[in-house]
């Protein structure tokens, strides 16, 4: 149980450090979901988000509360 709260603690930190735009990885996972993404599920702007602010957005809502589950496992185990 302890170890499912630490890899959720890890990759909400990484969320998070997405959707702060540390260094530039948003930019990074912006290019990188353009290339992933199959050409149906693509907007116009080429990747499945509408705008980087939306992606930041949902990275940042995802890894405040995979961080948040994280510390209440690891806390709890």
């Amino acid at each position: 149980m302890v170890l499912r709260g630490v890899l959720a603690l890890i990759v909400g930190t990484a969320f998070t450090v997405v959707a702060c735009g540390y260094r530039g990885v948003d930019v990074w996972v912006w290019d990188w979901a353009d290339v992933m993404f199959s050409p149906h599920s693509r907007t116009r702007w080429g990747t499945s988000w509408k705008s980087l602010e939306r992606m930041r957005l949902q990275f940042g809502f995802v890894g405040v509360g995979l961080v948040i589950v994280g510390l209440l496992t690891v806390v709890a185990g």
